[in-house]
């Protein structure tokens, strides 16, 4: 049978002290609970490890050999508790993080950064993926959180938490008069140059099945795959973009504003995704957290 730590850290304490009661007196039991402990290891592998005297303990040679070794594992051991010690308090760890391309660039540098703060020694992996990617990223176990714009996820293998949704905005340039209207409809910019994402994409999608309930179709000026180069253009004086108040990062873009839309009004989400039925490490716990605080819109 292999020694307990326990028994262990009685040889170790008995051969370096040389003494039973000191040992006991450092592991806060008694002698003969100590004794018991040593002679539990010597009739297990009937070996003899002291030679006792009236006046003292003598380590045979055999102790003398395996020392060495029970000091190893005992300093694997307590490294392995400081270890699982730190991953509990935060002060170590892995966590990943998938998260759709819009929120990576809009939402995720203050998550990130507000995490770094409380967390500096935990290592966050990032993966910035398409949207409709997201889910199987998080459920094929490649990342232990995702966050995103989800739709037609009712799954119980999948916890999904709503973090913050803003309407569909016409994000324009601030020229002293766009940046002070409370909302625009789809009928005032109708007439004007936009820029939308691509049919096919998500928001496009909801952009399209909105208008046709309401005997309208969006015509922009252009279509475009990334949420990025709707804003670059937005930016040069292209177009007004199409696209969710959150996706607007403005420490990138000072000089945009996001306006909502109405009649009809489109609200987008931005989740969280999770497996149901696995348990988060205290790391993601704490990521979520950030995120939470992170993405009050």
């Amino acid at each position: 049978m292999t020694p307990t730590i326990r028994q262990l850290e009685a040889l170790v304490l008995v051969h370096r002290l040389g003494s039973v009661t000191k040992a006991a007196a450092e592991l806060r039991v008694t002698q003969s609970a100590v004794s018991l402990l040593i002679r539990q290891i010597e009739e297990n592998f009937r070996l003899k490890l002291f030679d006792r005297t009236t006046r003292a303990l003598h380590p045979t040679p055999a102790c003398n050999d395996a020392i060495p070794i029970a000091e190893r594992i005992l300093a694997d051991a307590n490294g392995l508790a400081r270890h699982m010690r730190d991953l509990v308090e935060v002060k170590t760890g892995r966590i990943a993080v998938a998260v759709s391309a819009g929120v990576a660039s809009a939402l995720l540098p203050r998550v990130l950064a507000k995490y770094r703060v409380g967390y500096p020694d935990v290592r966050v992996e990032l993966f910035d993926v398409a949207a409709d990617e997201l889910l199987s990223f998080v459920m094929g176990g490649s990342a232990e959180l995702g966050i995103g714009s989800v739709e037609n996820a009712d799954t119980p293998e999948m916890k999904i938490e709503t973090l913050m949704q803003s309407s569909l905005s016409a994000i324009g340039i601030r020229d002293g008069r766009f940046e002070k209207r409370s909302r625009l409809t789809w009928d005032e910019i109708g007439d004007g140059e936009l820029i939308a994402m691509r049919r096919g994409t998500r928001i496009r999608s909801q952009i399209d099945e909105a208008l046709s309930r309401t005997g309208r179709q969006l015509k922009p000026t252009f279509e475009v795959s990334l949420i990025t180069t709707a804003l670059a253009l937005t930016a040069d004086g292209v177009g007004i973009s199409i696209l969710p108040a959150h996706m607007l990062p403005k420490r990138q873009f000072p000089t945009l504003a996001a306006v909502p839309l109405s009649r009809p009004t489109i609200a987008r989400h931005v989740s969280l995704v999770s497996r149901a039925g696995f348990v988060l490490s205290p790391a993601a716990h704490r990521f979520v957290e950030a995120a939470r605080l992170g993405m009050q819109f």
